[in-house]
């Protein structure tokens, strides 16, 4: 049997997301996440070589990630094609599985999140870099020795809530829609700036407790990977 294959897809522009949400349970899809994106809690961590880092209340135009299983790529730009709404871009990325590192195909699935403590709030970190630096997009055993030296204190207090990296974008897929038009674009997107890498789910009372939880993976990222410059944006999830 074809294993399954785990794909984020995002949002940016004018869509309603209710919709497509509908459409994809219409559609049968095996939805395994939903996120809405809150546009006004949002900041943006950077830095550039030994720099200390730059924190901007700023971010992208994101609105909403889904995570999905899926048989293939063309059945994720598929669905993508055929969700509702008007002008607006949705990404299909595919999700790197622990079988993508050894791990054997009936590994059993991760445990469910922690409970989101009273007075806190979820907030997704995406970590961002250029199209120039995509080589460096795989994870390499010493960012991943220290991601695991990061996380593990937050794991055991349940502030970890999730989180995948994604695949290069040469297995990606934008389909861009403007009225009644759909326009597929394969990747790579050697024209962006802005590509995500990976994505983490924390939970903090604020955006600046979330800001400072998610420093450290600034650091690790650009010393680990070995790329001069990193950039990290913290939205909080509706």
């Amino acid at each position: 049997m074809m294993r399954a294959m785990r794909i984020m897809m995002t949002l940016q522009g004018d869509a309603p997301i209710d919709e497509i949400d509908a459409y994809l349970a219409a559609q049968g899809a095996t939805v395994l996440g939903s996120e809405r994106l809150d546009p006004t809690e949002v900041a943006t961590i950077s830095a550039t070589g030994d720099e200390p880092p730059i924190v901007e209340r700023a971010g992208s135009l994101l609105r909403a990630v889904w995570i999905l299983d899926v048989a293939s790529r063309e059945a994720a730009v598929e669905l993508a094609r055929g969700a509702p709404g008007g002008d607006a871009t949705l990404e299909i990325r595919e999700s790197f599985t622990p079988q993508d590192f050894g791990a054997p195909a009936d590994a059993p699935p991760p445990p469910p999140p922690p409970p989101v403590k009273p007075g806190s709030s979820r907030y997704i970190a995406f970590i961002r870099q250029d199209a120039v630096a995509e080589s460096s997009m795989h994870p390499k055993p010493e960012s991943m020795a220290m991601m695991d030296e990061y996380m593990e204190p937050l794991a055991a207090k349940g502030t970890i809530l999730g989180g995948e990296g994604l695949k290069p974008s040469a297995k990606g897929t934008r389909v861009r829609r403007m009225a009644t038009q759909r326009f597929i674009v394969d990747g790579p997107f050697t024209e962006s700036k802005e590509l995500v890498g990976g994505y983490m789910i924390v939970q903090a009372r604020s955006l600046d407790e979330a800001v400072d939880l998610i420093r450290p993976w600034l650091r690790i990222h650009r010393i680990g990977q070995g790329v001069p410059f990193s950039a990290i944006e913290v939205r909080r999830l509706g």
